[in-house]
C-alpha cells in the first residue's frame, strides 16, 4: 500500500506549477487533496480537471497571507475529509531587482506571502496534525541557503523558513509531527508564472536561459519522498547541493563565484 493512501493532503498554491503536479502525483497514490490558490478562476479549472478523473479533491480559494483565509482552508479540509495528515506550504511569490531599487512595499508583500503565508496555515493546522501525527512541509529554495544578488528580497523570505522549521522541530519534539524543509532549485515554470518587479507590479516571469531548469514532475516526486520518509532537510539539484557545500566550507569562494557571474550579467556599477 502507498504510504499516502487515504491521507488528507493540503497543498497551498496548487492551481498551477509544482503544486498542481504534486497534487496529481499524490492523488494517483490514493490520497485526498485540498487545493488552494488566490486565483479563483485558475483554481476552479484545476479542480474541474481532477474531478473529471474521479479524484477525491476539494478546492478552497484564499490568500495565505490572511489568517482568516488560512483558517477557512483548514476548516474546509476537516469538514470535507474529517482530518489533516499533510500540509505542504507551497504558495509563494518571487521578485527580481536590486535592493536599492525595490519599493518598501515589495519587501512587505513578499514576506507576507512567502513567510507569513507559511506560518498562518501551519498554526491553523497544528491541532489536527497532532491528532494524526502528520507532516508539515516548507518549500524553500536554493536562494534560502545563500542570498543571491537581485533576489535579496526573495532570498530573505526563504531563509526565514529555515529558522521557522528549525525552531518548530525542537518545540514539537515528541508530538509525532514531522517537519520538513525542501530547498528547491531552478524549476520549469508555467507560461502563466508571474513575479513582482521592483515597484510591486505583477509581471511575467523572465526567461531563465542562463541555467537548466529541473522538471516540475521531478521536483514534486522529491518532495513527496520527503513526506513518505519523514525527512527534515533536503537540498535539490546538483547546483543547489554545491551551493550548500560551498556556503558551509568556503563562503569566500561563494562570494567570488556569485560576484563574477553577477557582474558578467549585469555589469560592474562601481565603474
Amino acid at each position: 500500500m502507498n504510504k499516502l493512501q487515504d491521507k488528507v493532503v493540503i497543498i497551498t498554491g496548487s492551481s498551477m506549477g509544482i503544486g498542481k503536479v504534486m497534487a496529481q502525483q499524490i492523488l494517483e497514490q490514493g490520497a485526498k487533496v485540498v487545493l488552494n490558490a488566490r486565483n479563483e478562476k485558475r483554481l476552479q479549472a484545476t479542480y474541474d480537471f481532477f474531478k473529471t478523473k474521479g479524484y477525491p479533491v476539494i478546492a478552497q480559494a484564499g490568500d495565505v497571507s490572511k489568517t482568516e483565509d488560512c483558517q477557512a482552508l483548514i476548516d474546509a479540509a476537516v469538514s470535507a475529509f474529517g482530518q489533516i495528515d499533510v500540509l505542504v506550504n507551497n504558495a509563494g511569490i518571487s521578485m527580481e531587482g536590486e535592493v536599492v531599487d525595490v519599493a518598501p512595499e515589495v519587501f512587505r508583500k513578499v514576506m507576507e506571502v512567502n513567510y507569513l503565508g507559511t506560518v498562518f496555515p501551519t498554526k491553523a493546522a497544528l491541532p489536527h496534525l497532532r491528532s494524526t501525527k502528520g507532516s508539515v512541509i516548507f518549500i524553500s529554495s536554493a536562494a534560502g541557503i545563500r542570498g543571491l544578488p537581485r533576489y535579496a528580497v526573495y532570498s530573505s523570505s526563504k531563509m526565514a523558513l529555515t529558522a521557522l522549521a528549525e525552531s518548530m522541530k525542537i518545540e514539537l519534539h515528541g508530538s509525532g509531527i514531522h517537519l520538513g524543509i525542501a530547498y528547491v532549485g531552478f524549476t520549469e515554470n508555467d507560461e502563466e508564472k508571474t513575479i513582482y518587479d521592483s515597484n510591486g507590479e505583477i509581471i511575467a516571469q523572465p526567461k531563465r536561459n542562463f541555467i537548466k531548469a529541473e522538471p516540475q514532475a521531478q521536483v514534486a516526486q522529491r518532495i513527496i519522498r520527503m513526506i513518505e520518509k519523514r525527512r527534515f532537510k533536503e537540498v535539490f539539484t546538483p547546483l543547489g547541493k554545491l551551493n550548500a557545500v560551498v556556503n558551509r566550507i568556503a563562503p569566500n569562494l561563494g562570494d567570488i563565484i556569485l560576484r563574477k557571474n553577477y557582474f558578467k550579467r549585469w555589469g560592474d556599477k562601481t565603474n
